[in-house]
This record gives C-alpha cells, sequence and structure tokens, in this order.
C-alpha cells in the first residue's frame, strides 16, 4: 500500500544527500587547486633526489586534480537537486583514486627518509589527511574511503620499506589519526545533516506560505509586491499585472513610480510624492493610498512595504503588498455623503446645510432664508402610506430645486420641512420666488392612479439682519414660518421683531402649559343647552379656562392652539373627558355633558378605549356624554376619523358635529357617518335678521337634519327674535348669552346640580330664567 509519509521521507533524504554533495563539491575545487601548489613546491625541492619518480607523481597529481576539478564544476554549476544512493558510489571512488594519487609519493618518501625530507613529507601527508577528510566531511562516505585509503597507503608504504618499529609507529600514528579524523568528521557532517534538515523544513514551510499567499492573492483584491535594490519591480504576479492593468513582462523592471504614475487622475501626484519619500529614505509604511484611473474610471490602491536586508545589512530591495480599495473608498465617500445629504432626496441636510450657513455669516455675506412646511403632508402618510409620502417629498425636492438659481441651495431639515437660501436680497423678488415655490408645491402628484397634493407655508428671514448666527436666523425665519400657518396656511411671511417677541411669549406659554395641570391651573365652565320647546335644560357644553398663577385668565383661543400644536392637548383632553364626566354623574335628571375634541386627540387611535376607561371610572351612562367635533377631524384622515367615531358611538356615546356651515362643509360627511346632532354655527345665527342668505342656509341645515334624523342646536343665541324664528322653523335645542354665559360648576342652576332646594320643574325654569338674564346683561 502506498504511504505518502515514507515517501515524503525518500524524497527528504535525496534531497538531503544531494545538498551534502553539491556542498562537498564546493569544497573540491578550492582544495585540489591547493594539493596542486603543494605537489608543485614537492616537486621543486626534490626532483634532484628523486627525479623520475617525483615527475611522475607531479604529472598524475595534475591530471587527476585537473579532471576532479572539472568534474565538480560540472556539478556545482547547477542547484542542488535530489541523489539517489547509487550516484554517492562514484564520488567514493574519486575519494580513493584523489586520496591515492595525492599521499602515495609522500608516504613512500616518509617510510625511507629521515631529517628535513621525513618531515616535510610527514607534514604533507598529515595535511592532506586532515584537509581532505574536512573537505568531504558533508559526506561522510567519501571522507571514510580518502582517511581510510590514506592510510592503506601508508601501511603498503611501510610494508616495502620493511617494517620496523619505527614505521609501525607511524602506522600507528595514522591509525589513530584516522579513528579522531572519523569522530571529529561525523559530528561535523552530523551537525550539517541538521542545518540541512532545518532548511528543508523552513523551505517547507516558506512554500506552504508562499502557496497560501497566492492561492489569497488569487481570490483576493490584495497581491504581493517586491523590488530589487534599484527600486525596480522584480518578479511581478500575474494578479499584480491584472490590477494596474499591464502584463508581468511590462511590469517587471519599472521602478515603482513608473507604474503607479497617473498624474491626470486627482491626487496622484501627492500620493506618489508621499511614496516616494518613504522609499528613498528607507522608511517601512503603510496603507499610502494612491489613486488610478482605467476606462475614465478611478480606482484606490492601498500600497504597504518595508524595506529587506541581507545578512551583511545590505539594502536589496522592497516587499510588500498592494490591494484594490476601491469598494471600501466608495463606501466610505457614499457613508460622508450620507453624513452630509438627506437619504431620501439627496438634498443637503441639517448638518451640512447649518455648516453652509455659518460660514456666509462669518464671511459677512447677506443672503435670505426660506422656511418651508408642507400643509396637509401627514394626511398624506396617514392616508395613502409611507411610499406616497416619499414619492411626494422627492418629487417636491425636484421642484424646488428647479425652482431655485445656480447659486441658491435648498436642504431637507425634517420630514416636511425644507429651506432654502438664496442670495436674493430685493423683497419683491423674494415674494415672486414664494408664490412659485407654493405654486410649484402645490402641484398634484400621480401616485398609483391616484392624485395627491399638498400646500406650503414659507416664512422668510433675511441675513444678517434678522440673525448673525445660524441658530438666529433659523429662528427668525420659524417665527415667519408659524405665522403664515396661523394666517391661513399656503402663504408666506417676512419676518419682524413682533413676531418673534410673540414666539417667545407663546414658547413660555406652552412652557407654563405643560405645568398647568399639575398647579390645577385648569377648570371647566359650563354652558348650557336649553331645549327650544319647553325651555327646560338639557344639558352643558363643558368649556376649558386656564386661570394663569401670574397671567390671570387666559382666553382658550390663545392657549388651545398651541396645546395642538406642542401635542399637550392629548393629556388635556382627557383631562377634560373626565373631570367633565364626573360633574355631569352629579346632574340630575340623566342631563347630558358635551365635550369639545380637537382633531390632535383622533390623531391618537387610542381614543375610544380612553373613553371608554373614562365613563367606567366616573359611572356616568354613556348616552349622557356627548362629544363635539369640527369638520377638521374629518379632513386631514377621512378613513381614521370615521373609524374613531364610530367606536365611540358604539360606546352609545352621542356624536355632534360642531360649526357646520363653515370650513369645507362636505354634505358627504353627513352621509358617511350618521351623527346624532348638527349644530349650527354662531355665524348664521347672528344674522339671521340682517341677511336672508342665512335664513336660507339654516332652513337648509334643518331640512338636511331633520331628513337624516338628527337634532339641530343653532349657538351663538343672543336675541330673543332669533330664538323665535329658529324655534318657528322647528331648530330643537338652543345655546347662547341669551340663556347663559359659561359658567363655573358651582353656579349652575340647582335644578341641574342637585345641590340646592328645588321642588318643581317650574321653580328650576324660573332660576334659570334669573341667571339667564343675568349673564346675557
Amino acid at each position: 500500500m502506498f504511504n505518502p509519509s515514507l515517501q515524503q521521507e525518500s524524497e527528504n533524504a535525496d534531497i538531503l544527500r544531494g545538498r551534502q554533495l553539491h556542498a562537498a563539491e564546493q569544497n573540491v575545487e578550492r582544495a585540489l587547486v591547493g594539493s596542486l601548489f603543494a605537489a608543485t613546491l614537492t616537486t621543486v625541492f626534490f626532483h634532484s633526489g628523486w627525479e623520475h619518480t617525483v615527475w611522475a607523481w607531479y604529472l598524475g597529481v595534475v591530471v587527476v586534480c585537473t579532471v576532479r576539478i572539472l568534474f565538480a564544476r560540472r556539478v556545482t554549476r547547477h542547484p542542488s537537486g535530489p541523489v539517489a544512493p547509487a550516484e554517492i558510489y562514484k564520488f567514493v571512488l574519486w575519494s580513493i583514486v584523489t586520496a591515492t594519487t595525492l599521499t602515495s609519493f609522500p608516504l613512500w618518501v616518509t617510510m625511507n627518509t629521515d631529517g628535513f625530507t621525513f618531515a616535510y613529507m610527514m607534514a604533507l601527508t598529515l595535511g592532506t589527511f586532515w584537509s581532505a577528510s574536512f573537505v568531504h566531511a558533508p559526506i561522510i562516505s567519501t571522507a571514510i574511503a580518502f582517511m581510510l585509503t590514506e592510510l592503506g597507503v601508508a601501511i603498503v608504504a611501510a610494508s616495502l620499506a620493511g617494517m620496523d618499529w619505527s614505521r609501525a609507529g607511524l602506522v600507528a600514528l595514522f591509525v589513530v589519526g584516522t579513528g579522531a579524523a572519523l569522530h571529529i568528521i561525523r559530528q561535523h557532517s552530523d551537525l550539517f545533516r541538521q542545518a540541512v534538515l532545518q532548511q528543508l523544513e523552513l523551505e517547507n514551510k516558506t512554500e506552504v506560505i508562499e502557496l497560501l499567499l497566492k492561492e489569497h492573492e488569487a481570490q483576493s483584491s490584495d497581491w504581493l509586491w517586491q523590488t530589487d535594490d534599484k527600486l525596480r519591480i522584480a518578479a511581478p504576479s500575474a494578479r499584480f499585472a491584472e490590477a494596474i492593468a499591464q502584463n508581468g513582462t511590462d511590469l517587471a523592471g519599472q521602478t515603482v513610480e513608473q507604474v503607479l504614475s497617473d498624474r491626470a487622475t486627482d491626487g496622484n501626484t501627492e500620493a506618489l510624492a508621499e511614496l516616494n519619500a518613504h522609499l528613498a529614505n528607507r522608511r517601512a509604511f503603510r496603507d499610502v493610498v494612491v489613486p488610478q484611473s482605467l476606462d475614465s474610471q478611478t480606482y484606490w490602491l492601498s500600497v504597504s512595504g518595508r524595506p529587506v536586508y541581507d545578512r551583511r545589512d545590505r539594502f536589496v530591495g522592497y516587499r510588500g503588498v498592494m490591494a484594490d480599495i476601491t469598494v471600501a473608498r466608495l463606501a466610505q465617500a457614499r457613508a460622508a455623503h450620507l453624513a452630509q445629504h438627506d437619504a431620501l432626496t439627496d438634498l443637503p441636510n441639517r448638518a451640512q446645510f447649518s455648516a453652509r450657513l455659518s460660514r456666509a455669516l462669518c464671511r459677512g455675506q447677506s443672503f435670505a432664508l426660506l422656511s418651508i412646511d408642507l400643509d396637509g403632508f401627514k394626511a398624506v402618510n396617514d392616508g395613502f402610506g409611507h411610499p406616497a409620502g416619499d414619492k411626494l417629498l422627492v418629487e417636491i425636492a425636484r421642484r424646488l430645486q428647479n425652482s431655485l438659481g445656480s447659486t441658491d441651495i435648498v436642504a431637507r431639515l425634517g420630514d416636511d420641512e425644507f429651506v432654502i437660501q438664496t442670495q436674493q436680497a430685493n423683497p419683491d423678488r423674494i415674494a415672486s420666488l414664494c408664490r412659485q415655490l407654493i405654486e410649484a408645491t402645490g402641484q398634484p402628484v400621480i401616485f398609483e392612479g391616484s392624485e395627491i397634493a399638498v400646500g406650503a407655508s414659507i416664512g422668510i428671514a433675511f441675513a444678517p439682519t434678522d440673525g448673525a448666527t445660524t441658530d438666529e436666523i433659523l429662528k427668525s425665519a420659524d417665527s415667519a414660518l408659524a405665522r403664515a400657518k396661523r394666517d391661513g396656511r399656503g402663504r408666506f411671511r417676512f419676518f419682524s421683531a413682533a413676531m418673534d417677541r410673540e414666539l417667545q411669549l407663546q414658547q413660555q406659554l406652552i412652557q407654563d402649559l405643560r405645568s398647568a395641570l399639575g398647579r390645577e391651573e385648569l377648570i371647566l365652565h359650563y354652558q348650557p343647552f336649553i331645549d327650544a320647546q319647553s325651555g327646560e335644560m338639557t344639558g352643558c357644553e363643558a368649556l376649558i379656562r386656564w386661570h394663569h398663577s401670574e397671567r390671570g385668565m387666559i382666553s382658550p383661543g390663545q392657549f388651545v392652539p398651541l396645546a395642538e400644536e406642542s401635542g399637550l392637548i392629548v393629556p388635556i383632553g382627557d383631562w377634560v373627558i373626565e373631570h367633565a364626566c364626573r360633574e355631569a354623574a352629579s346632574w340630575n335628571n340623566n342631563r347630558r355633558v358635551s365635550v369639545n375634541v380637537s382633531p390632535v386627540q383622533f390623531s391618537n387611535r387610542s381614543l375610544p378605549e380612553r373613553i371608554q376607561a373614562i365613563l367606567q371610572k366616573t359611572g356616568l351612562a354613556p348616552n349622557r356624554l356627548e362629544i363635539e367635533v369640527t369638520e377638521t377631524v374629518l379632513v386631514e384622515d377621512p378613513k381614521m376619523a370615521l373609524d374613531a367615531l364610530g367606536q365611540v358611538r358604539a360606546l352609545g356615546v352621542r356624536v355632534a358635529l360642531d360649526d357646520f356651515g363653515t370650513g369645507y362643509s362636505s354634505l358627504s360627511y353627513l352621509r358617511e357617518f350618521p351623527f346624532d346632532k348638527i349644530k349650527i354655527d354662531r355665524s348664521f345665527v347672528q344674522d339671521l335678521e340682517a341677511r336672508r342668505d342665512s335664513q336660507i342656509i339654516v332652513r337648509a341645515i334643518l331640512d338636511i337634519a331633520m331628513g337624516l334624523d338628527m337634532t339641530i342646536t343653532a349657538e351663538g343665541i343672543e336675541l330673543t327674535e332669533q330664538a323665535d324664528y329658529l324655534r318657528q322653523i322647528g331648530c330643537h335645542e338652543f345655546q347662547g348669552y341669551l340663556f347663559g354665559r359659561p359658567t363655573a360648576a358651582n353656579d349652575l342652576p340647582a335644578a341641574l346640580t342637585g345641590d340646592r332646594e328645588a321642588s318643581s320643574p317650574t321653580a328650576a325654569d324660573g332660576q334659570l330664567e334669573s341667571v339667564c338674564r343675568a349673564d346675557s346683561a
């Protein structure tokens, strides 16, 4: 069975043998040249005494050494390779031949002479013995062959000269020397063998590492590079050549600067200057980014490298890694872009726009700042979904950009909040621009076959007049925007100092309003409803009042819009419903209480659940609670509002449509939801005597309500003539100063509250009549 480990060991043994042989053969040439020199001296010194013998020996030495040197050169001309065991035998044979040739004559002379000749020949023999032994030390078999051959020649020479004690001593000396040399050479051979094995192991690891690196280079965006001492690219890989669009032949021999030079690409020259500074000073460097261009597309290379030195501390070049970081670079650029731009519209965001404003103000530039808020955008999101809202925002952003000059900039600061910086400073031109912007934003957008549209309100401030800092100029523009929205939306307003003071006052009121509930500054007043035929009180409308601890009574018309704008109307509205229900629970004769509900409260879908919880908590019967809503509730999100109203009515709570006849006055609302009551707005009631059109409108409302089985309440009645007319045409219920002003719960008639004695409805009606007269007076 095939065993891979045994095969690997055999291959390693052949490689080891080849390197031992290569090392020995490298020493052979130098050693034989020395032997030729020694043989030449010997021939010169002793040719007169030994004549033909020494010349014959010298000729043999020259021939053998020359042939052996040529043979060694043929072996060392190429790098070492694996050598089979059988190939060693010819090198053993060469050891025998060279040992016999080099030592035969000197040993013969040594055994047959004395004096200077003996000493010289003995030194020559021992020198040849030790030098040849160490020359062949990497291959111990050839070293042993040389030593044993020289020992055999010594024995033969001694025998031929006649063995006596002196010659036997010389032979013994050679035997001892051979043993000592064998021990030393074996140690030297083992050390050499261990060094070669360690080198082989290191080469194997290096080969594995190179294979892994090549595999990594082939499968990643990184590649290795190296140079010679002249900083010329050496052995470029195919991956390297592919990355910089050159073939390997063209790359080899070029300098790093030549390979990476692309001066037409921005930043390339500066990057190469940095890279050359590192190379010139032989410094290690990391992640030097060099931009390149290919087919009009920019890509980026990250270059890292370190200088390489040999054992003599001589610089031999650079080695390093290059990587294509284009993907990461583009991702970083995208991230940087997103940090400065709105992800949806790609307009500058608040951070970038604020920085731009700050620079312009620091330079003392004059400009106009337009703060734009979309009207009705929330209804688009709620009614059509966020994809429709996103499409609308993208289209609005495009229209705003198309309406501006080349030096103007538009940014998106929030959901439906945009801002424009324009170099225009003329108020008339700014007004013209605002009209153009309002018209552009008001054009409908088609989404899934439906038209969706919003309006826009704009506030304008001028720098540096209306603000010397970014915060100040933005605040001024926002103040003007708030005024535009309060004045009816779809308008633009210029900032004035009065707006700023008003805004500060509003902000202070909002802060005070946040703590008004906790300080028990909010109270309820009640205004009665009167049955048009019997004159009896049927219930009351709960109206909120704010008694500020420092400012005194604050009009609901002043703080209720602020509560709606800030979202405080939700907790305040819950408080009103709960307190009104608790108060009504103590009234006599099942009279009802009516509570106004803001459109903001309807934006919270939990309103029906909260009303149900309050009814359970206070114990008020559901049919004694009436909530009043205006058509605005139905305009913003009709589906959600109608669904919420349906849930409220399902609890048994009455629902009234307030201020009918004003605003949108869509008859479709009356068809889509069965209101319990319609309240005719005071503006029509007050004009009944003077305007016939008001009479016609009131009669029409009454006819519609009666046809739909709804109750009609007329509000704002201040004159007896108004009440008489409304009674004659069939109005069901009255409300107004003629019958009573809003009053605290403690001042309500006893017949309603049960806190005072009232023996009969007549007495109660008389008491109510006196109260009403006093209030109307």
